[in-house]
C-alpha cells in the first residue's frame, strides 16, 4: 500500500489544482492508496498568499481566515476523510470564487455535504482539533515540507522509505503512483512512518 501525504496552502489556486489531479490519479490507480490531505499554515505561506492575491496589507487578516479553514476541514476530518476533502475543495472553490469565509457560509457548506452539523460544532474549537492542527503542523517540519504544495509518498510494501516532491506533472505523478512506484520507492533512503523520520528522497 502506499501512503500519500499531500500538504497543501488552503487558500492557493495552485493546491486546489493539485488536490485534483491526484484524486484522479489515486481514483485510478491499481495500488491501494491511503490519501491524505493535509492543509497547512506557516509565516511564509500567509506571506506569499497576501502577496498573490494583491493585499500584502491583509496578512493578519489572511492568516486568521486560513488558520479557521484548517481548523474546520481538521474538525470534519473526524467524520472522515472523505467528507474534509469534499468540504476543502468545495470551499476552495467557493472562496476563489469571491465568497467570503463566514460561519453561515461554513454552516451552509457542511449542510450541502451531508456531515452532521452538531457534531462538526462540538469539534470545531475543541482541543483535539488543535492538536491534530499542531501534529500536522509538526509533521511537515518533520518530513521537510517548506512549500505548498508539497507531495510525500511512502510505500508500507518494502523497506520504510519515501519520496517527496513539489513536481505534480503527469510524467511524476506516474513515476509514484502506479504499480512500478513501489520498485522506484524502495530505491530511497527516506521517511520512515510513525514519527521517525531520516532523509526523504527529493523528486
Amino acid at each position: 500500500m502506499l501512503e500519500v501525504y499531500h500538504f497543501v496552502n488552503p487558500l492557493s489556486g495552485d493546491s486546489l489544482e493539485t488536490e485534483k489531479k491526484l484524486a484522479s490519479y489515486v481514483t485510478t490507480a491499481t495500488e491501494k492508496i491511503a490519501l491524505q490531505v493535509i492543509p497547512v499554515m506557516t509565516m511564509q505561506s500567509v506571506h506569499e498568499t497576501a502577496v498573490a492575491l494583491g493585499h500584502p496589507e491583509q496578512e493578519q487578516v489572511l492568516s486568521q481566515t486560513m488558520y479557521r479553514f484548517i481548523l474546520d476541514v481538521k474538525a470534519l476530518q473526524f467524520q472522515g476523510k472523505k467528507v474534509a476533502r469534499r468540504f476543502l475543495e468545495a470551499a476552495q472553490i467557493a472562496i476563489f470564487n469571491g465568497q467570503p469565509y463566514t460561519d453561515e457560509f461554513v454552516m451552509g457548506l457542511v449542510a450541502d455535504i451531508a456531515a452532521d452539523q452538531t457534531l462538526f460544532l462540538e469539534d470545531r474549537n475543541s482541543d483535539l482539533t488543535i492538536q491534530a492542527y499542531r501534529a500536522d503542523h509538526n509533521m511537515a517540519a518533520e518530513m521537510g515540507v517548506t512549500q505548498f504544495p508539497t507531495l510525500v509518498v511512502y510505500n508500507t510494501n518494502g523497506a520504510n522509505h519515501a519520496s517527496r516532491t513539489t513536481d505534480f506533472s503527469d510524467e511524476s505523478l506516474r513515476s509514484l503512483i502506479t504499480p512500478t512506484a513501489n520498485q522506484q520507492l524502495n530505491t530511497y533512503d527516506g521517511y520512515l512512518h510513525n514519527g521517525h523520520v531520516t532523509e526523504i528522497e527529493e523528486g
